[in-house]
């Protein structure tokens, strides 16, 4: 018998899978599967992130339009930033966060920024998001309220771990004074990332030794070559091994974002690769406006 072509395997490896789906098989992969084939349309997803009803609707619609290529438009930044200002499921505000911190720009960086002080935003899960942001988005004004979050001890180390990845970006005294402050935390994780972006601000490697840092920091600030090495700062990013399906399904261009320089170090139509028009005659067709009815919960 000749043998089969991979291609020839692969089609019959997916109409397998198609037939279990349908006969009732449900696990995560095959959730994945059935969302690949079945995924909701462009319009679809912005009728669910306008939906003043129901928050998971509206989360999952932010999360679907601000990773497609065409999230960035302007009608789509209102909304983001709207809800990042005013939703009251925390679970949208940090969808809206991370939509603004693929799309946006330097000013949204002011914008996000508040929610890092838990005095203003209790929730972890809006904080993080918060703190992931601010990798992307280039703006000296926010190292203030990042100074807040670092030194608040009360702060998970995950969120101030992250803070340190973002202040790689920032070659300034009162950074690397936070993350000299960083490497003395009691969370390794706090104690990595600082030395990580002291390498980047300095090009030097002292690891996790502070006085080692600190004894070189300050002889080269009274000499002003404390920046002369900074290697560039590109924010990091996720990616993962491609799964099962994926290689099954032949015809999807499985793809990761690079990391990359952040938005206020370079333009933001830098990003723009999609068709303006129309990506805008979507937001058009969806409807761009919404009134999120506020549920009391209070015993």
């Amino acid at each position: 018998m000749m043998a089969w072509s991979v291609r020839t395997h692969r089609l019959v490896l997916v109409l397998g899978l198609l037939a279990c789906v349908s006969g009732g098989c449900v696990t995560d992969d095959f959730k994945d599967i059935g969302a690949t084939f079945f995924a909701p349309s462009p319009v679809d997803a912005a009728r669910d992130a306008l939906d003043p009803y129901n928050p998971d609707l509206r989360r999952e619609g932010v999360v679907l339009l601000s990773n497609a290529p065409f999230g960035g438009v302007d009608a789509y930044l209102k909304m983001y930033r709207d809800y990042v200002a005013n939703d009251p499921d925390p679970l949208v505000r940090a969808a809206a966060i991370t939509a603004l911190a693929r799309h946006g720009d330097a000013a949204d960086a002011i914008l996000i920024a508040p929610f890092l002080d838990r005095r203003v935003e209790e929730n972890e899960t809006v904080r993080w998001y918060a703190a992931l942001a601010l990798q992307r988005l280039h703006n000296p004004e926010v190292v203030s309220v990042m100074e807040t979050t670092m030194r608040d001890e009360e702060e998970t180390g995950e969120i101030r771990a992250a803070l340190c990845v973002a202040m790689g970006q920032y070659p300034e005294d009162r950074v690397v004074q936070l993350l000299l402050f960083g490497l003395d935390s009691r969370e390794l994780s706090v104690n990595t990332e600082s030395a990580e972006s002291l390498r980047m601000l300095t090009g030097q490697e002292f690891g996790l030794d502070s006085l080692a840092w600190k004894n070189w920091y300050d002889s080269a600030l009274a000499s002003n070559t404390a920046f002369k090495d900074q290697q560039e700062y590109l924010y990091p990013t996720y990616s993962r091994d491609t799964s099962w399906w994926e290689y099954a399904a032949f015809w999807m261009d499985v793809s990761w974002e690079k990391p990359s320089v952040p938005t206020g170090k370079r333009s933001r139509s830098e990003r723009r690769t999609y068709d303006d028009l129309d990506a805008e005659a979507v937001a058009e067709d969806a409807g761009t406006t919404r009134q999120v009815e506020t549920v009391d919960d209070t015993p």
